[in-house]
């Protein structure tokens, strides 16, 4: 279930059929728009995999890549936000591109470290 964040801030959902799957849908959501405030325009995708983990992919990457955030610990709003920048910046860093805003150019340093 992924969660896209698009160069016009726009979010797609898909269907939602359990209480588990809104409350993730909602954290999803959340960390794509703290996301997009302190990255803006990158394209982030936010979705989860089983046992309530975040997935935070930047689609300007290599899709290999990506941060996970274990959402099933008690996050505050605070605390969310700042694991969510922090996922971004590390991606961003590791791939070599700026954190500002998206200049629309690709990632082509990776490393690996």
């Amino acid at each position: 279930m992924d969660y896209t964040l698009s160069r016009d801030t726009e979010i797609a959902t898909v269907e939602v059929t359990s209480a588990d799957e809104l409350d993730m849908e909602y954290v999803a959501k959340t960390t794509a728009e703290t996301l997009n405030a302190h990255y803006p325009d990158h394209l982030w995708a936010v979705g989860w995999a089983p046992g309530r983990t975040l997935v935070v992919k930047n689609m300007a990457m290599d899709g290999r890549y990506g941060y996970t955030i274990d959402a099933n610990k008690s996050f505050s709003a605070t605390q969310l936000a700042h694991a969510a920048m922090m996922a971004g910046g590390e991606l961003l860093e590791r791939m070599g591109m700026r954190r500002g805003r998206w200049d629309g150019s690709f990632a082509e340093n990776v490393d690996k470290s």
